[in-house]
């Protein structure tokens, strides 16, 4: 700082510890000397002194408000570097990661000691991603990695977003800089300014390049006396009593959290259901059924439960016929799909809970969320963890079915714990694919008979209630469905519109990526 008084001021106003995803000290080196504004008058001169700078670095802690988070814009001037780096870490998490509250991201931070990476790579695995979902050139990444720039008050965050991109691709050059001197010469800073000035490597390589790719080639670089010291750790570790490593329940605490990512989960389910089910089928009266009885926990997988529940829902319990659309369905109404994730959410956790007394619901919404929403391999999991659980389910199936405001309990219960009239190798050839009108008709014809006596109460109820609805009730009922029908219309005309401008600009094979991604979101 004192060869380069001109660093001073970048520093202050850039030197930011996330955006090149390297380690805290790095990124703050690099963000310095990637921001490169005009020189002013007198900026060769003297530096500032060490205490200035230090005190527009460091925050008062005495001043209550500054902990607050996100802060007042006529509480934000006059910020430390501190202060808005934290700002900027908090605000990249709680956008790279949906449902992520301020307070979480505190904690996860704190626990890492502001390794923006670290708590990436800790979040990612208590919210049980199979693969590293940070890759370095996704659209997510990038616009949280700017929206953290601008609200750390960058002067220019395109200039950390695109130093953060020529870092990841040059990593093993930037790396090699910045190892081994302490503090950096003059020449090394000129030369690192000169890299971060060039275009960053072709993005097919940085495509599937992610932040675990990016800490397994950092730790190649250290050196074998390092690795020496950590050989001798461990194996004073290894001599001592193992401890309780650190699991998800530990920094995943959010029970709140927990039941949006797992409604989330669930959501995927049941797009993945409606894809699954005939298209013609589901216009009619699926779409009926699904809404009313498609509950996803049952005794196979979620997506396969959601079908087998909605058709036998709708075997079992038709609309009348003076109640059915005289027109085709083409969309779902957001929250009446809401209403049935929510309820499947319901039944999810009380029957977990059921089998497993001791646990807790926030416990039952982990193992559930740990489990992609499969009651039976969170069971599994509960076992293989020592917990005692109850292997009759009936129960179980009855409370879910309360919860979840099921017309007739009983019945589902009987059809949950019966079997098909089908071989047991023909059920999941026929699930396994989207469904015909034939597979649909198939299963139909071999599900058991599930008939009750609350069930011919309901049939007999809505019989009579056909003759007691008056005029005005019909009249209300036959212009909410020409509403409906003119929504859609609406609807799906701008859909289309939208739909074939994005194919002319970006090409039909474009569609099909945006549909891939929202897939593997959830």
């Amino acid at each position: 700082m004192g060869a380069i008084p001109s660093l001073a001021p970048r520093l202050l106003k850039a030197g930011m510890p996330f955006g090149a995803f390297l380690d805290p000290v790095s990124n703050i080196i690099a963000n310095t000397v990637a921001y490169a504004p005009s020189p002013t008058p007198g900026s060769d001169e003297e530096g500032p002194a060490p205490e200035w700078i230090l005190s527009k670095i460091i925050t008062d802690t005495s001043d209550r408000f500054v902990f607050e988070l996100p802060l007042c814009r006529h509480r934000s001037h006059g910020l430390t570097l501190a202060r808005r780096s934290l700002d900027g870490l908090v605000n990249f998490l709680t956008t790279r990661f949906p449902y992520l509250y301020v307070r979480e991201a505190l904690s996860y931070l704190l626990l890492v000691r502001a390794d923006l990476r670290a708590a990436v790579r800790l979040i990612e695995r208590d919210r049980n991603k199979r693969r590293s979902a940070s890759s370095i050139t996704s659209r997510t990444t990038m616009v949280a990695l700017e929206c953290a720039a601008v609200c750390a008050r960058h002067p220019e965050p395109n200039v950390l977003v695109k130093a953060s991109l020529i870092t990841a691709s040059r990593l093993s050059d930037v790396t090699t800089l910045l190892a081994g001197q302490d503090p950096l010469s003059r020449t090394t800073l000129e030369s690192l300014a000169e890299l971060l000035k060039q275009e960053p490597a072709s993005f097919d390589d940085l495509t599937n390049l992610s932040l675990d790719h990016l800490c397994g080639k950092e730790k190649k670089k250290k050196n074998k006396k390092r690795k020496r010291s950590q050989q001798t750790s461990q194996s004073i570790e290894g001599s001592r009593p193992q401890k309780r490593r650190l699991g998800p329940q530990l920094t995943f605490r959010s029970t709140l959290s927990l039941k949006l990512l797992l409604l989330g989960k669930i959501h995927g389910h049941y797009l993945q259901a409606l894809a699954k089910l005939p298209r013609d089928g589901l216009r009619k009266h699926h779409h009926c059924s699904l809404l009313k009885g498609g509950y996803c926990y049952g005794p196979r997988d979620p997506v396969s439960n959601i079908i087998l529940n909605a058709i036998w829902y709708g075997s079992t319990f038709p609309t009348p016929q003076k109640f059915e659309l005289q027109f085709k369905v083409d969309m779902i109404c957001t929250r009446m799909l809401a209403r049935m994730e929510c309820c499947s959410f319901y039944g999810l956790v009380t029957f977990l809970r059921t089998c497993a007394p001791t646990i807790t619901e926030h416990d039952a919404i982990w193992y559930l969320f740990r489990s992609d929403a499969d009651v039976h391999k969170a069971i599994r999991k509960l076992k293989k963890h020592g917990h005692a659980v109850c292997d009759n389910y009936q129960d179980a199936y009855r409370q879910a079915a309360v919860v979840s405001w099921h017309v007739d309990p009983d019945a589902l219960v009987k059809f949950a714990t019966s079997s098909l009239n089908m071989e047991s190798d023909k059920l999941p050839a026929i699930l396994q694919g989207t469904l015909t009108n034939d597979a649909v008709e198939c299963l139909v014809m071999a599900l058991p008979p599930t008939k009750s006596k609350e069930q011919a109460q309901h049939l007999n109820q809505v019989t009579s209630s056909l003759h007691v609805l008056s005029k005005k009730q019909k009249r209300f009922i036959s212009e909410f469905q020409k509403k409906f029908r003119r929504d859609q219309n609406f609807f799906v005309k701008k859909i289309k519109a939208a739909l074939s401008v994005y194919s002319r600009q970006k090409g039909v094979g474009a569609f099909a990526s945006v549909l891939r991604f929202l897939a593997s979101e959830f």
